[in-house]
C-alpha cells in the first residue's frame, strides 16, 4: 500500500518521542522513580463493503486518517503506551453490523460488548494512538475524546466528530461535517466533491476553512467571535442572541450550502489558489509571459 510505511514510521516517531514529567524532590528526599512507559504497536486488516461505513471511536488517544485504495478492506495500525499494569490493557475491538463496521478502543475482555462511545468512562493513563487506512467508498464515522484527528485523501464522506481534541481535514472527495465542543477546526475542502451541504460545528473552538480558488458555495457563518474572510460577507448583529454575529458569503457562483456555527469561536473563511507554473499563465500573442 503506497504511503503505508511512511505514515507508520512518522506515527512511530511521534509515539517513541514521549515525554515523562518529572518533579524536583524536596531537599533530602530520594528523588522519586520515573514512570515505566512500556509501548507496543499492533495491526488488524478487516474487511468492509463499499457503500458501507466505518465506525471508529478511540476515548483513549488521536485518529490519524489517509486513503487506503480500492480493495475492500480496512487497516489500522495501534501504537499502544501502556502505564497503569494493574487495569486491563486497551485494544481495538471489531463488530460487523448490517451498517458496516465498528471499531472501538477499549479495555481487552471487558464485560460491555458495546464498549461505551462516551469518552472518558474508561478511567486510565494508557494511551492508544491510531493510523487508519480507509478504502473508497468507505463513509468514515469517527470520534474522540481528547484527543486530535487528521483526516487526508479520504475518498468517502467524513462525519467526524470529538469534545476537547483538534480536527485537521484535508484533500476529502465526499461531504464534510464536523463538531468538536473545545478543540478547533481547520479543513480544506474541495472543490465539487459534493452536492449536499457541510457543517462544521463548535461551541468554543475556533473554526478554519479554505476554499479553492473555483469553490462554488453558499457560506453561513454564525459566532458571536470574530470573522475573518477573503469574501464579501452580508452580516446580521443580533445582539441578544449567541451566536450574535450571522453573516453570508456567496463564494463564486454559489452554490451548496457549507455552514460554519460556534458559540464563542473566531470564524475565519479563506481563498486558496491553485498551484501554477508561471509558463502556464496567459501569455500575449508574440510577447512574453504577462507580468
Amino acid at each position: 500500500m503506497i504511503g503505508t510505511v511512511s505514515l507508520v514510521g512518522r506515527r512511530a516517531a511521534v509515539c517513541a518521542g514521549i515525554l515523562v514529567a518529572l518533579f524536583l524532590p524536596a531537599a533530602g528526599e530520594e528523588p522519586p522513580a520515573a514512570e515505566s512507559w512500556k509501548k507496543t504497536t499492533r495491526q488488524w486488516i478487516e474487511t468492509v463493503a463499499p457503500g458501507k461505513r466505518l465506525l471508529l471511536v478511540n476515548p483513549h488517544g488521536d485518529v490519524y486518517v489517509r486513503f487506503g485504495g480500492y480493495e475492500n478492506r480496512v487497516e489500522i495500525v495501534a501504537t499502544i503506551q501502556r502505564l497503569e499494569s494493574s487495569l486491563p490493557p486497551l485494544t481495538v475491538a471489531f463488530r460487523q453490523v448490517e451498517a458496516g463496521l465498528d471499531a472501538t478502543v477499549g479495555p481487552e475482555g471487558s464485560s460491555d460488548p458495546e464498549f461505551p462511545a462516551v469518552p472518558g468512562i474508561e478511567k486510565t493513563r494508557d494511551r492508544v494512538d491510531l493510523a487508519v487506512f480507509v478504502p473508497k467508498g468507505v463513509a468514515l464515522h469517527v470520534r474522540t475524546g481528547e484527543g486530535r484527528m487528521e483526516i487526508k485523501g479520504l475518498e468517502s464522506d467524513l462525519d467526524a466528530e470529538s469534545v476537547k481534541g483538534d480536527i485537521r481535514i484535508a484533500k476529502i472527495k465526499g461531504r464534510v461535517q464536523a463538531r468538536s465542543e473545545r478543540g478547533a477546526i481547520v479543513a480544506m475542502l474541495e472543490a465539487g466533491a459534493t452536492a449536499e451541504s457541510q457543517e462544521l460545528t463548535t461551541s468554543t473552538g475556533d473554526i478554519t476553512v479554505h476554499l479553492w480558488e473555483d469553490a462554488k458555495a453558499t457560506v453561513r457563518i454564525a459566532t458571536s467571535g470574530e470573522i475573518a474572510t477573503d469574501y464579501s460577507l452580508q452580516v446580521e448583529r443580533r445582539r441578544f442572541e449567541e451566536p450574535g454575529k450571522h453573516a453570508v458569503a456567496v463564494v463564486g457562483e454559489g452554490g451548496p450550502e457549507l455552514s460554519l456555527l460556534s458559540k464563542r469561536g473566531n470564524v475565519r473563511l479563506l481563498w486558496q489558489p491553485r498551484h501554477f507554473k508561471r509558463e502556464d499563465a496567459a501569455k500575449p500573442a508574440g510577447g512574453p509571459p504577462a507580468e
